[in-house]
């Protein structure tokens, strides 16, 4: 079945674009059929983004799985010490979409599709994932182990999930792996967690 962590190169195209507005701030992101909420900003994305806002992200962040770009484009806007940004997807449309969302809002990221972000050079001060529950529990534990290996020491993931999603068994897995696990938040459901390396 196709869905937003697949490449299915038999999908209909067709691009629109919404405005949305955040503490001010007014952007545009374009969309497509096989991206995550092409018709408007996921729920528990803005829940992340609004917790993030509220911790130090130091000077270079992994928006993972990043989409259509949304968390990545709106913190680089909005948090001055982020000096690097990079989003990483494996569904070259969302990444796509991502590049030219990067364009109409003005700014500046690495847009890189990748399977396994363990093989990037670099380390980063945090991580920012809204995970593919859809992809299921192997591939979303996957990726908090690769988030792991990409930090700094010291370093932060943030993750958002719904209590129905697994979040205790979220929480759970991150206790063995990061040296430190707080669940920041709840609302609505959602569980904000943070694991520092």
């Amino acid at each position: 079945m196709s869905h937003y962590y697949t490449n299915d190169l038999d999908l209909p195209s067709k691009i629109s674009s919404f405005e949305y507005f955040y503490e001010g701030e007014r952007f545009v992101f374009y969309t497509d059929y096989g991206v995550f909420s092409k018709a408007q900003v996921d729920y528990g994305t803005y829940l992340l983004i609004n917790e993030v806002r509220k911790h130090s992200l130091g000077s270079s962040v992994l928006d993972l799985g990043c989409g259509y770009g949304v968390i990545g484009i709106i913190l680089s806007r909005l948090s001055p010490t982020l000096r690097r940004l990079v989003m990483v997807d494996v569904n070259k449309r969302a990444l796509k979409l991502a590049k030219e969302n990067c364009r109409a809002n003005k700014v500046e990221a690495e847009v890189i599709y990748s399977e396994d972000i363990s093989t990037l050079e670099d380390k980063f001060s945090s991580v920012i994932l809204n995970p593919p529950i859809r992809a299921g529990k192997q591939v979303v534990f996957a990726l908090y182990d690769k988030a792991h290996e990409v930090l700094e020491k010291g370093g932060s993931l943030f993750v958002v999930i719904q209590k129905k999603h697994g979040a205790s068994s979220t929480e759970k897995e991150l206790q063995n792996l990061f040296n430190e696990v707080r669940v920041l938040d709840k609302v609505n459901g959602h569980w904000l967690i943070e694991a520092r390396k």
